[in-house]
């Protein structure tokens, strides 16, 4: 059963013991149901911030996640705006990266970032990164 299942039904069962009005409702039963919705939020979005500091597009991370993309964009945008974004890259994307420059006629920025389904910034990012390392 996935999680919004899981608390629709216990939404539901506190419905059925503790009547129709929420404000009635014990606030530790409150606190629980808020707590896991937090709990579920922020690992999520754990999740969805890693996959943004490793250059994946708004279009594949909401694809895998089962987001939106514009909660995405706006996630990303937040990043960006409290200086969060400090894109990453694991040495197999590394290596990855170095193969697509090598092997491609004339690359830029755009075309690998296409290829790998990663964003430009990070693409453009990264080969600073491995310029750097060269020298």
């Amino acid at each position: 059963m996935s999680s919004n299942k899981k608390m629709a039904a216990e939404i539901r069962a506190a419905y059925a013991t503790y009547g129709d009005d929420p404000d009635k409702w014990p606030e530790d039963v409150k606190k629980e149901i808020r707590g896991k919705t937090e709990e579920e939020h922020t690992a999520e979005n754990n999740v969805l911030r890693h996959m943004i500091w490793h250059g994946y597009t708004n279009e594949f991370i909401a694809q895998e996640r089962s987001k939106s993309p514009d909660y995405v964009r706006s996630l990303r945008g937040k990043m960006r705006r409290k200086h969060e974004l400090d894109y990453q890259a694991t040495p197999d994307e590394l290596t990855q990266l170095k193969y697509n420059v090598a092997h491609m006629n004339r690359p830029n920025n755009k075309e690998i970032a296409s290829v790998m389904h990663r964003d430009k910034d990070w693409v453009r990012c990264m080969r600073e990164k491995l310029r750097e390392a060269e020298q």
